[in-house]
């Protein structure tokens, strides 16, 4: 194409980006979409980039008080820098967010991310230089690098996900700088940015550039002007300056990252293989969407690029560093201990294929310099791929050609691309011909490729993007405007959110929902309310310790508070003041101490839903409690619990201990310790197996749907034998005989009956009036499941037919077979119980679950305070064929007045004259004894305690919050925060700075003066 030969590549794909990006544009115009997700990109990175804007604004306006601190919106406080490293600091696109007005961030964030998408483009360019591509090469191979579906799926969900598309050809550019000219800035600069970038980022493309380089090697070996010690320093060097000039955000956050909440996942998820259903859908991930995206297996390249492959495998001998490179990332995606170790030893991710994408975009370009020089052998190769692709997702998908219902469109571009190069090379087309049909149909391919991902005509991923104007709405709307009330009336207290204030049900295959959750979010950081929750990926590890020592059944990774199951205590212990609720989700049972704020009229005050649709008469939307009981930010302790005294302790007992004394890791002189006495009761239950629905008579048949017990009026007519139905009847009524032999001693197992259904369960209190007043538990131990296999499905499926009057034929059976090959039991379940006004659930996540998988086998669940007797506790489950318990048992936490007259003494004890900055905390304390000063502020090494202004030791207090020991009297207490590592790794930045520029200069004037010579 002679166009190429006079304008730059670059300028080449600039034009080609805004034409497929006009047609997603367009897509996303006609269907009012937005690119902000509706489940992370609404909880997670739009909120992060508003508190960004405002963090920027503040820095411009008032630069002396720096750049970072304390943030005090961030659940119960947080370095602002550390938290929101992983998300938006180290990205330099979102410092671009200052331009945009501050009711238009939602704009900045859908133009951020076509701005990184654009970039993902041009850092492969540069890349592709080393080679002498010609510029359709680099061209053809760059698109099909920028639109492949990694990119298309990352950008929609996790905009900044797209940055290691960006940054690992950035990298490779930098190592062959070094390889082949020895030239090491452009490394340095790549490693800087990537240092700088995201931590967990820096790791996986550490781990692909180590790959990259030992590829290179033994590509390199044999040339003569290779020289791989110098090479080896060259790079070493590199690596070692970029990560020095990085060094002033990446030690505080490596540093903070190591405390986390995120470092004890289970390797690999417990897996040695995928399950046989990831297995059987690789194929019809190829070049298309294929199934659902588990295990963050995205493939979805191009026509061209899977030609490509074929090509360069084809010609093993030709392209043998390249191929090695496929070879491997072809075994990456086979085992999970590989994506596990790329995913920092823990949940077998595949993020790390953005990597894969690099060595498929060089096969491309090497295949467009080929496409004028395809023999009949290569021709007839790639002739036969198009058939051997679906003969086998044919024989993946159980001899059905089961494809999703876009992908017709991307295999019917494939054998056209096929087609073209047979016609080209038959009728001998001139190049411009060939080259202009080829990137015609490509450009096709990737805007339906896109489409597949925007268009709601083509899949569901589209729906779950936000409409415009919705995220400013979600946000202004969180409350229903409640938080104008509270936020004016809270003095250093926080708050949270109800039972199923706002719930979002995961619509994922495989994956066990229950309404008892609040979706997670990070929406209340921008509103002001200092509610307790954040959703982060990196959480503080001492507020995770602490919330797993007494086992907060809402703990996860990304939120280890969540709403503190709603416990009383700590409530208490957490500053929380208010509560919101939703008006519709009656709520009998508050935490003890809780109020509903009401209006003159003595109702609840209500704030109602902006929803025009819901009936004036009967409005609902926000009401609110007001807990009285909440403890100050800091106040002193008069008794000390240490460390070996409290893990001594029950769960339960920890958290009532810590209302009692201040938990220190050892005893302090001069303050009492505090010998706990437990006041926990436990109460004796009968279990009953719930048989309304079970069925063990012949006369229970009859509640049958009459459908299913009459078939008159078809001519073909099957009816259940005489036998038959009594061998299902029987074997319900040995699994009812068998469940209350079970659990004749308490509740030890739920199990299913023959038709599948999962029984239900009644625990009888022996003495319920003496529950009033209480906060009741129920604890369970030794958890484990009877997974439901392949051959108890088909068993429960058999019976469902007889019963409902309808022949198992061996088609259906074949069927079955097939859907069970690719399905597959990942370990989830749930666990309801229900008391008089409370409900709530263990939910066990399955193991192919990537964030928050932990293995639950014991649970901690409330059912709420009640001032009133509760006699009955409804169990049910979901999910196995059975769950068994080694012991269940019921408690109680007595709120009498012994409680109140503790919480009373506390709230005396608060520091006067408390005032909080940035950076700061002080106060004065009157205590007539030694005490501990307590507080319920993260820990974290960076804080220091002035007492007088003398420096006094830090303590962690109560496993997570930071405290110390203060004398008799009247003292100044004053807490000052710097970010832990930060002057360090500004040290190491300087120092890496002033060394570079020193190298430089040496070079401008001795090296570069004596070679002039």
């Amino acid at each position: 194409m002679k166009i190429f030969k006079k304008i730059p590549v670059w300028i080449a794909y600039t034009a080609c980006f805004l034409v497929i990006i006009s047609a997603f544009w367009l897509t996303f115009r006609l269907t009012n979409r937005s690119l902000i997700w509706s489940f992370d990109g609404i909880a997670q990175h739009y909120p992060i980039l508003i508190d960004f804007r405002q963090m920027l604004v503040n820095f411009i306006q008032h630069p002396q008080h720096g750049f970072t601190n304390w943030a005090w919106n961030i659940g119960l406080g947080a370095d602002q820098l550390t938290s929101f490293s992983y998300y938006v600091v180290g990205d330099l696109f979102n410092y671009l967010i200052i331009l945009f007005p501050k009711n238009q961030v939602a704009l900045g964030y859908s133009v951020l991310v076509v701005l990184r998408l654009y970039c993902v483009g041009l850092a492969f360019l540069l890349y592709c230089r080393n080679f002498h591509f010609k510029k359709f090469s680099q061209l053809i191979s760059t698109l099909t690098y920028t639109f492949a579906s990694y990119a298309l799926y990352a950008g929609m969900h996790h905009a900044f996900f797209l940055l290691p598309l960006i940054l690992f050809p950035l990298l490779a550019n930098g190592i062959e700088q070094v390889l082949q000219r020895h030239a090491v800035v452009p490394l340095i600069i790549a490693v800087t940015i990537t240092f700088l970038s995201n931590f967990y980022f820096a790791y996986i493309l550490g781990l692909g550039c180590l790959v990259y380089v030992i590829v290179r090697y033994f590509d390199l070996r044999t040339s003569k002007s290779f020289r791989p010690w110098k090479s080896l320093l060259s790079l070493t060097a590199a690596v070692i300056a970029g990560l020095g000039m990085a060094a002033v955000l990446f030690v505080p956050t490596i540093m903070y990252a190591f405390q986390s909440t995120r470092i004890t996942n289970q390797f690999a998820n417990g897996y040695h293989l995928y399950p046989l259903s990831y297995y059987l859908g690789l194929p019809g991930k190829i070049i298309g969407m294929g199934n659902s995206f588990n295990f963050w297996l995205i493939i979805g390249i191009s026509g061209f690029s899977l030609l490509a492959i074929i090509y360069v495998l084809s010609h093993f001998r030709k392209y043998r560093a390249l191929n090695w490179s496929l070879i491997l990332l072809g075994i990456g995606i086979v085992f999970p201990q590989v994506s596990a170790i790329f995913n920092a030893f823990a949940a077998p991710s595949n993020r790390w294929l953005s990597l894969g994408l690099l060595p498929i975009g060089l096969a491309s370009a090497y295949f467009a310099e080929a496409l004028r020089h395809l023999t009949h052998r290569d021709l007839a190769i790639l002739a036969a791929s198009g058939p051997s692709l679906l003969l086998v997702i044919w024989l993946s998908n159980g001899g059905i050609l089961k494809l999703h219902r876009h992908d017709l469109v991307e295999y019917l571009l494939f054998f056209s691309l096929i087609g073209i190069l047979l016609i080209a090379n038959l009728f001998n087309w001139k190049r411009r011909w060939l080259q202009s049909s080829v990137l015609t149909l490509v450009i096709v391919n990737l805007i339906s490729l896109g489409i597949g991902f925007y268009s709601p005509n083509s899949s569901s991923y589209s729906k779950t993007m936000y409409l415009q104007n919705q995220a400013q709405q979600a946000v202004s709307n969180y409350y229903d405007q409640a938080d104008h009330y509270v936020t004016p009336r809270l003095n250093h207290e926080r708050t949270t959110i109800g039972p199923r204030y706002h719930y979002q049900p995961d619509q994922r295959k495989n994956s066990l929902n229950t309404d008892y959750f609040n979706a997670e979010s990070n929406i209340p950081m921008v509103l002001g309310t200092h509610d307790i929750a954040s959703y982060l990926t990196v959480e503080n590890g001492y507020v995770g310790a602490l919330e797993q020592q007494v086992q907060n059944n809402q703990f996860t990774p990304n939120n280890p508070i969540a709403q503190n199951d709603y416990r009383t205590s700590l409530e208490n212990l957490m500053g929380v003041k208010y509560l919101f609720l939703d008006s519709t989700k009656e709520e009998k049972n508050l935490p003890a101490g809780f109020k509903i704020v009401r209006n003159r009229a003595h109702q609840p005050r209500l704030f109602p839903s902006p929803n025009q649709l819901v009936n004036p008469v009967n409005p609902n939307g926000t009401i609110i409690a007001k807990n009285n009981e909440a403890l100050p930010l800091a106040y002193t302790q008069t008794h000390v619990l240490t460390n070996q005294q409290f893990h001594r302790l029950s769960p339960l007992e920890r958290e009532q201990s810590l209302i009692a004394a201040a938990n220190l890791p050892s005893a302090i002189s001069g303050i009492k310790p505090l010998h706990y006495h437990s006041n926990l009761r436990s109460f004796a239950y009968q279990t009953q197996l719930d048989q309304t629905n079970l069925l063990t008579k012949p006369e229970q048949l009859d509640q049958l749907p009459a459908s299913t017990r009459s078939n008159r009026s078809q001519p073909n007519a099957t009816y259940a034998t005489a036998q038959q139905i009594k061998a299902i009847l029987k074997e319900n009524t040995d699994i009812a005989n068998q469940s209350v032999q079970k659990n004749r001693t308490g509740l030890h197992q739920l199990t299913s009956d023959a038709l599948g259904n999962q029984n239900q369960y009644e625990l009888t209190i022996k003495n319920p009036e003496q529950t009033r007043n209480h906060e009741l538990y129920l604890k369970l131990e030794g958890i484990t499941i009877t997974p439901l296999d392949a051959a108890q499905t088909a068993a429960n499926k058999a019976n469902r037919a007889v019963l409902a009057n309808r022949a198992l034929v061996p088609l259906n059976q074949l069927t079955a077979i097939r859907n069970n090959l690719t399905s597959y039991d990942n370990g989830s379940f749930v666990i309801t119980a229900s008391a008089h006004g409370m409900s709530n659930a263990v939910t066990q996540l399955g193991k192919d679950e990537l964030s928050n998988y932990l293995p639950k086998h014991q649970a901690l669940l409330n059912l709420g305070y009640s001032a009133k007797s509760r006699k009955t506790i409804t169990i049910k489950f979901d999910g196995p064929a059975a769950i068994n318990i080694k012991k269940a048992r019921l408690i109680a936490v007595p709120f009498k007045q012994n409680y109140h007259r503790q919480i009373k003494r506390l709230q005396q004890a608060r520091l006067h004259q408390l005032r909080l900055q940035k950076n700061t905390v002080t106060g004065i304390s009157h205590e007539p004894q030694k005490a501990v000063l307590t507080t319920s502020i993260p820990y974290s090494s960076g804080w220091q305690l002035s007492i007088d202004g003398h420096p006094t030791n830090t303590k962690v207090v109560n496993q997570a919050f930071v405290g110390g020991v203060v004398p008799a009297g009247n003292h100044r207490i004053r807490l000052t925060y710097h970010t832990p590592g930060l002057l360090v790794g500004f040290i190491i930045t300087l120092i890496t700075s002033l060394c570079l520029a020193g190298s430089w200069l040496w070079y401008l004037i001795v090296i570069r003066k004596s070679s002039q010579k």
